[in-house]
């Protein structure tokens, strides 16, 4: 976990299941992508975890989202990036869950400074609310 992941980068308002997916996603974009995000939030809805990161862009990609070519641009990069790592993703965030991933979505808005990952779980019963269930 990295070390000032709990008061740096998360909001207050998330149970612990939730912290703990955000923290392990940190750990994922510092090492698959070299850097991680200031903020990063996990929300976990029934079978639906939605996981938003934010603060990732360099002060040069900053620069090429304030035009529309540039974020579009940004935009494959990201979504090139993510891709080589979608299935490293998803198979520890079903470690971490504990259950299979059905879907998992990943975006990115360039002018936000934002990532998106969306994903659903085979198995809602495991996980209520947030809470792990036995």
């Amino acid at each position: 976990m990295h070390p000032l992941a709990y008061n740096q980068y998360q909001p207050n308002n998330m149970n612990d299941k939730e912290k703990e997916i955000a923290n392990f996603f940190l750990e994922f974009e510092k090492k698959y992508q070299g850097k991680a995000a200031r903020q990063v939030e996990a929300y976990l809805v029934r079978d639906i975890i939605v996981i938003r990161s934010t603060g990732s862009l360099s002060p040069a990609e900053e620069e090429l989202a304030k035009n529309e070519e540039g974020r579009l641009l940004l935009k494959q990069l990201k979504a090139r990036e993510m891709e080589s790592t979608k299935n490293i993703l998803k198979f520890q965030l079903e470690n971490l869950m504990d259950t299979q991933i059905i879907s998992l979505t990943i975006d990115t808005i360039p002018e936000l400074d934002e990532n998106i990952v969306v994903t659903r779980l085979a198995d809602s019963r495991k996980v209520k609310q947030g809470v792990e269930q036995d």
